[in-house]
């Protein structure tokens, strides 16, 4: 029942931030609005140590127990804002996808450009399903960078 549950949460919650809009020809530039930074288990896990260990700060009035729980939350707050850096005025242009029969790899080519800016290291791309490898690359700045991304086509037609 919790599966279900977690799926149906998943789906709605896929399809309002995803699919916001149709899909745009050519290259396409990530702004801040389009950089999600969702929560994972281990981050929801980390934000309720961080409440845990405030409760016993306040609890028992430990001053050492304030300090750590705030380094902790700005550590937080900084690789946020660094991830989101990271992904800022990058580019993606797609590729050439060569043509397959069902049941085989789809492979999709994709360019990662970067027109000034800093180098953006670490980049993890992958398609949303669950399963799937993602391929991790590095672009240096004013550099570009190419990833083949591969799922399954298990039928015929367009993929969906």
């Amino acid at each position: 029942m919790a599966g279900a549950l977690h799926a149906l949460y998943r789906k709605g919650r896929d399809k309002w931030l995803f699919q916001l809009r149709d899909a745009e020809p050519g290259t396409v530039t990530l702004t801040m609005r389009r950089v999600f930074i969702m929560p994972t288990r281990a981050g929801l896990a980390f934000a309720g140590l961080l409440l845990v260990m405030l409760i016993g700060a306040l609890n028992y009035n430990l001053g050492l127990g304030f300090a750590l729980t705030c380094f902790a939350g700005a550590c937080a707050v900084a690789d946020m804002y660094l991830t989101a850096r990271n992904l800022a005025k990058l580019q993606l242009a797609p590729g050439r996808a060569a043509p397959v029969f069902a049941g085989e790899a789809a492979q999709f080519e994709l360019h990662l450009l970067n027109r000034g800016g800093p180098d953006r290291y670490a980049l993890w791309l992958g398609f949303q399903a669950d399963g799937e490898p993602r391929q991790v690359a590095d672009v240096a700045a004013d550099g570009a960078s190419a990833l083949t991304l591969s799922t399954p086509a298990p039928q015929r037609g367009w993929l969906a």
